[in-house]
């Protein structure tokens, strides 16, 4: 795979990295994504809540750890700091408390692996994020995000996310249906002033829709994170009543991960189910 126009994709820009379920790959794409950056410029990096840990915190498996070089920005615990097998200056003691100790935003004098801690609150996160870019002078940042957790990517400006999927045949058809949702509310128009819309508040649900006006209005609905309707559902409403969003969120594209599915025939059922988002295929076998 030619990873040179991959590469560009995350820099000068803020990624966050998304997934349909735990343990779907996340971790290792990190670590994938972070070395492109390195083939321009030093990144950095931070989590959403408690993820770098060696064991899932839910069931206990092993999880890859996130391996920084000298020169990246990282933020963590400061507990973490001191278990790593790396060497690092700390840049600044945020006022952020976690269950595994203060936050702290550090370089790294000398590579090794690192358990991430980061903010839960998106206000924390933009400041976390603010000091890296205004303060530490960082282009290009990578965010381990929660699975399925979306709202994050509304607390950064002009950032987006790349959305990983693990897929074998028994879960093709959940994940096709996530893709197809995911790529269509991403692709809505943004509303606009003079737009004559009803503003829903609140999640869009089924049990709402036979409660909608349908007067000729088009519908504005937040963004992504609003959205608890299936692809069908919501093409069918699109149909009755144009659909908007306040927020646009920036999918910059889908991970594959392919488990027993051949990349050509999964192409194929892509092009049938119309889904045109970019797509990155199995990038680890390819480091």
């Amino acid at each position: 795979m030619d990873t040179t126009n991959t590469t560009y994709r995350f820099i000068n820009t803020t990624t966050f990295v998304m997934g349909n379920r735990k343990n779907a790959g996340k971790t290792t794409f990190m670590n994938w994504a972070l070395n492109q950056i390195r083939e321009v410029e030093s990144p950095a990096f931070a989590t959403i809540g408690i993820d770098g840990e060696r064991h899932d915190q839910i069931d206990g498996r092993t999880k890859p750890m996130i391996h920084t070089q000298e020169g990246d920005a990282i933020v963590t615990s400061y507990p973490m700091l001191k278990k790593s097998n790396g060497q690092f200056r700390i840049e600044k003691a945020f006022p952020i408390k976690t269950p595994l100790g203060q936050l702290v935003a550090a370089t790294t004098l000398r590579s090794g692996n690192i358990e991430l801690v980061g903010p839960e609150h998106n206000q924390q996160l933009q400041q976390v994020s603010d000091y890296l870019i205004k303060e530490l002078n960082y282009r290009s940042i990578l965010i381990d995000g929660a699975a399925s957790r979306l709202t994050p990517v509304n607390a950064i400006a002009n950032s987006g996310f790349y959305y990983v999927l693990n897929i074998d045949r028994r879960n093709l058809k959940k994940a096709l249906e996530q893709m197809q949702l995911l790529s269509f509310v991403a692709n809505l128009d943004s509303v606009k002033a003079d737009d004559d819309a009803f503003f829903l508040e609140g999640a869009l649900t089924a049990g709402k829709i036979n409660h909608l006006p349908m007067d000729g209005r088009c519908l504005v609905i937040k963004d992504l994170t609003s959205v608890f309707l299936s692809y069908e559902q919501m093409k069918k409403l699109n149909n009755q009543m144009r659909l908007k969003v306040k927020n646009v969120l920036n999918l910059k594209g889908f991970v594959s991960i392919l488990k027993d599915i051949q990349q050509a025939d999964f192409e194929r059922v892509l092009q049938n189910k119309g889904i045109t988002t970019p797509m990155i295929y199995n990038p680890y076998v390819h480091q």
